[in-house]
């Protein structure tokens, strides 16, 4: 009993251990690197963790992307790694390369695989979807820079995704609400775009609310016209519609706690650096700065319409540049990837499956509520007045909405077309990111 058959355990772990062991081979940054610390020099959210551990808020100096306010400087970024160096830094005095392996980037594989094997039911078609994620988006760039360089920008996207990939897992299993809130405050936390998951959120915790209408409803209608011989018929009635209540409770009050924690933190973060809970910084690390996003943000603030049309072509389109260069008196043609944006269609193909199955994805409310989410994230960051740059031939502020675009295409009818079109689809992307760019 609980013993299970030996070909039957190695065909269950063989399409995970495909997909890590795809990553080891594809993967060019070192995954061991002993005695290596990264500290303040690679990310300022490690500067600030040692200024928390000083009883500060503000850093000591002034670098690249920090905010300048009322003659202190600060870190604008979300306080998720500032958390997790703060832990850290006590014992390592900054965060050791090994724990960004172990802890950040090891378990996005198995939590790919996981997720898509509860979506797709079959193991390896998850670890084909698995892969695609993990080394065939923008995702795989940004791995190979947290490995490197522990940069905050790439750093906070794989800790963003990390979260998103738990949210999602529970959000398609067991649907438990507290668990799939930590998910959710990992990546919110680490980028506020994703923040926008509290609709499919939200979604999970009422879900049965609609049914306890029709059970009060009738309830109300037995104690009407019982009279004393029909009383047991009528409590038992009650008692159905309290259970009912008490079910929801819970997790209406652990949806009230996430959202507090998801939009209350970062909010009394703010008020205590800079004065109030709806100045983030990031207008203010443009201050002393002339370059072309901080021109962009001074003349059209954060967030505006004039925005839109260049995000939009980066977004979805972001073709290589043409570049001619003269050698030896002959002119040669060079195709260079954009450093501002590239498109995440023809990089990452499979989204396009996203439009060929639209009418079953919007019949199945869970998707929808998700599928919504993914279009706020969307069209806020259309708006924004920054790219995401510098980012040579990818787009890593799709990282924000792109793992609930794959979750949301899958499950599919896995024949036919599919069948033969996916594991294409799949190699390309994969070429693209890993050799092309």
């Amino acid at each position: 009993m609980g013993c299970q058959p030996r070909g039957s355990f190695l065909a269950s772990v063989a399409p995970a251990a495909v997909v890590y062991l795809t990553f080891l081979v594809l993967v060019d940054a070192k995954l061991w690197r002993p005695g290596v610390i990264f500290t303040g020099r690679e990310n300022i959210q490690i500067v600030e963790a040692r200024s928390w551990w000083s009883g500060r808020l503000d850093l000591p100096e002034r670098v690249h992307d920090t905010a300048l306010h009322e003659g202190r400087i600060y870190s604008h970024f979300p306080p998720m790694f500032t958390l997790i160096a703060a832990a850290l830094v006590p014992f390592f005095a900054g965060v050791p390369h090994w724990f960004v392996v172990v802890v950040l980037v090891l378990p996005l594989p198995w939590l790919a695989y996981s997720l898509f094997r509860r979506l797709t039911g079959s193991r390896w078609w998850a670890a084909l979807l698995a892969i695609g994620l993990i080394c065939g988006t923008s995702l795989w760039p940004v791995i190979d820079r947290t490995l490197r360089g522990g940069a905050p920008y790439q750093l906070n996207h794989t800790l963003a995704v990390l979260g998103t990939l738990a949210f999602l897992t529970e959000y398609f299993d067991r649907k438990r609400v507290w668990v799939a809130a930590l998910g959710l405050l990992l990546a919110t936390l680490s980028r506020q775009m994703t923040m926008a998951l509290l609709i499919p959120l939200a979604w999970m915790a009422l879900r049965r609310f609609p049914a306890l209408e029709p059970a009060a409803s009738r309830a109300a209608t037995v104690r009407e016209r019982t009279v004393v011989p029909g009383a047991e018929c009528r409590e038992e009635r009650v008692e159905t519609a309290v259970m009912a209540e008490r079910r929801l409770a819970p997790r209406i009050v652990q949806l009230v706690a996430a959202v507090a924690l998801i939009v209350g933190a970062p909010m009394l973060l703010n008020a205590l650096k800079f004065g109030s809970p709806f100045e983030t910084g990031y207008r203010l690390i443009y201050e002393g700065r002339d370059d072309g996003f901080a021109r962009d943000a001074r003349e059209h603030g954060l967030f505006s319409a004039a925005f839109v049309p260049r995000n939009l072509y980066y977004a979805n389109l972001g073709f290589p540049r043409r570049h001619v260069i003269t050698v030896a008196g002959r002119e040669e043609v060079h195709w260079r990837p954009n450093v501002q944006g590239t498109g995440i269609w023809w990089t990452t193909p499979l989204l396009l499956w996203l439009f060929v199955d639209l009418r079953r994805i919007l019949r199945d409310p869970a998707r929808r509520a998700l599928l919504l989410a993914a279009a706020v994230t969307y069209a806020a960051l259309l708006f924004f007045h920054a790219t995401g740059a510098d980012q040579r031939g990818y787009n890593r502020f799709s990282l924000d909405y792109l793992p609930v675009l794959l979750a949301v295409v899958a499950p599919w009818d896995c024949t036919g077309r599919r069948r033969w079109a996916a594991p294409l689809l799949v190699a390309w992307s994969v070429v693209y990111f890993r050799w092309m760019i």
